[in-house]
């Protein structure tokens, strides 16, 4: 911070105390958003009305995670908060005409992205609750499409979805489709395929593309 100035820190502990954004926002109450994963974040977004974003983790780790975070909302609010409200799941997503196609087209885009980050934070974010990483487990495509892609027929795809509402109370669905090193026709195929084929069966998704 240039100049350092008690209005935003502490002098003393050398401590930010509040942020300012420049230019201020339109809206008066600004809606925010938090990437959450462990237990402490998970809390600390609900306990103070923050909106939540998971990632990686499969359908039965996320089962504990969403009720933690309606557990503490509630608490917090004082009256019951609907599983699933307030938080956002992002997923890899690509759509092919064949389950084969998929995996063809974007299995090594995709496992790129995630080499990159189990590189540093290793499988276990990817493991169901109580499931150990076993010793020389390998991060490849047999391991991570059944725990959290959505990559297939847009039947396959669609099927993922309607799980993810059923078991979490899905609200908010955001879609990574721009997979590492994936060539630009590759990804707007699979965008067409998932607008014209799966979209339509969930209208009151919330979704949203990255």
């Amino acid at each position: 911070m240039s100049p350092s100035t008690s209005e935003f820190m502490d002098m003393e502990k050398g401590e930010i105390d509040k942020i300012s954004l420049m230019p201020r926002p339109y809206q008066q109450s600004l809606p925010l958003w938090q990437v959450i994963d462990s237990p402490r974040s998970i809390e600390w977004a609900a306990e103070n009305d923050i909106q939540g974003m998971f990632w990686m983790p499969t359908v039965k780790e996320l089962k504990g995670r969403f009720e933690l975070y309606r557990e503490r909302a509630s608490k917090s609010r004082g009256y019951e908060v609907p599983l699933g409200q307030g938080i956002a799941l992002v997923r890899d997503v690509y759509v092919a005409e064949t389950m084969e196609q998929a995996r063809q087209d974007a299995a090594e885009a995709v496992l790129n992205n995630y080499r990159w980050i189990c590189h540093w934070r290793g499988l276990s974010n990817l493991m169901d609750p109580g499931e150990k990483v076993k010793e020389g487990q390998e991060l490849n495509y047999e391991f991570l499409h059944p725990r959290n892609l959505l990559f297939g027929t847009p039947d396959y795809v669609a099927e993922k979805i309607q799980e993810l509402k059923e078991e979490l109370n899905l609200e908010t669905l955001l879609l990574w489709v721009n997979h590492n090193g994936l060539p630009h026709e590759k990804m707007m195929k699979s965008l067409k395929l998932f607008t014209e084929e799966v979209m339509p069966r969930f209208t009151e998704t919330k979704l949203g593309v990255m």
